[in-house]
């Protein structure tokens, strides 16, 4: 206990804690649509492309000198754009979304190794290919915690804003477009709010982890709860609770956050599909 409480006293570990409460938040709220919608290898898509952001974003303020261009910007900027391109591509004729999909993942992990390895380290010493993939907590400081809080705020109120519209759009696209909305405009901005979170999740998990945690506390919350709000208080609830577990055995075996946060989240969700099944089976048999 006394180990625990001093744990709690250090900045970064606050710091890692408040963070991965925020990318819960969001996970469990935007998660939702993800995994409703059927948008995971979306997902996949998009949180990969934000690799080359990351890359673009070391390249130009090494080379540039533009400081604004943070590698969050650059995340955002990849993400957002490979989002749009999904939304334009899917109206095209002849052109499979699961095609661009694949073909955004492969470019922008390669557009980021590419823009690595032409920035100027003397410059600028990046972080590490596996703090980048696999995530470091303890690289999430007090201004970026205070960006993640903005930009989460701003997703969450989004979400809430249109709520009805995506529930509507998610559960029957013909039904949205027949009862008058803008269907393009409400998948366009339904995208670009799961590239923002696929970004604020990256600082918790890396990128390559993102897709974990933005769709097994959703998909649990699918499992044993019906409706779209109670699939999003049952993941946001479920994600709290298997990240900060996840937290306190990383501290307690010293193992990466993002990585133990993950094991807890696939165990979690093969217990709640065991319980399931046998739940079935005994409905079957009586």
């Amino acid at each position: 206990m006394t180990d625990l409480a001093y744990y709690f006293s250090i900045p970064l570990i606050q710091n890692m804690f408040a963070a991965t409460a925020l990318a819960c938040i969001l996970c469990g709220t935007v998660g939702a649509y993800v995994v409703v919608g059927r948008k995971v290898a979306v997902t996949g898509g998009i949180a990969h492309t934000t690799f080359g952001g990351v890359g673009f974003a070391y390249y130009v303020m090494s080379v540039y000198g533009i400081s604004w261009m943070s590698p969050m910007a650059g995340a955002l900027l990849f993400s957002v754009a490979a989002a749009v391109v999904m939304v334009v591509c899917r109206r095209a004729d002849g052109v499979r979304e699961d095609t661009v999909i694949g073909a955004l993942w492969a470019v922008g992990m390669a557009a980021g190794v590419v823009f690595m390895c032409y920035m100027d380290r003397s410059v600028i010493v990046p972080s590490s290919y596996e703090s980048i993939l696999f995530g470091n907590m303890l690289l999430i400081d007090s201004g970026k915690l205070a960006v993640m809080a903005a930009v989460s705020a701003s997703v969450l109120a989004a979400v809430m804003f249109f709520y009805r519209d995506f529930r509507i759009m998610t559960f029957d696209r013909v039904h949205a477009k027949v009862s008058g909305m803008n269907v393009t405009a409400l998948d366009l901005l339904l995208h670009v709010l799961i590239a923002v979170t696929c970004v604020m999740v990256a600082n918790v998990v890396g990128i390559v982890m993102i897709i974990a945690l933005m769709t097994v506390p959703a998909a649990i919350g699918s499992i044993v709860s019906r409706g779209m709000a109670g699939t999003m208080a049952v993941g946001v609830f479920s994600a709290l609770a298997m990240s900060f577990l996840g937290l306190l055995l990383s501290l307690a075996m010293d193992t990466p956050p993002g990585a133990t946060v993950v094991m807890v989240l696939g165990a979690s969700f093969a217990a709640v599909l065991a319980v399931r099944r046998l739940a079935l089976g005994a409905a079957a048999e009586e």
